[in-house]
């Protein structure tokens, strides 16, 4: 009785580890994805270019900063923000 049990458990270990890898490989490989996205979308980021960032801001950009971009939004002000915040180029 104990080895069935022991089978079992080994069994269900071995289940439980091989499910954990495949979601671990396949988050892995969508994590890739989006970071590439994400790289490729802020190296194309230009001026004038109308940009949505991660709060749900429109504008279009002023002026680009190493780190920053200068974002100017419908109601005429200049707004400096993370270049790496910008989600979408329009």
């Amino acid at each position: 009785m104990w080895e069935n049990i022991l089978y079992t458990s080994i069994a269900l270990i071995i289940i439980i580890v091989f499910i954990a890898a495949v979601v671990y490989v396949v988050n892995m490989k969508n994590l890739k994805k989006q970071k590439e996205h994400f790289k490729q979308i802020h190296q194309s980021i230009q001026v004038g270019a109308k940009v949505e960032v991660l709060n749900g801001i429109y504008g279009k950009v002023a002026a680009i900063n190493e780190d920053t971009i200068d974002l100017k939004v419908k109601s005429g002000s200049i707004v400096e923000v993370s270049r790496y915040a910008v989600t979408k180029v329009l």
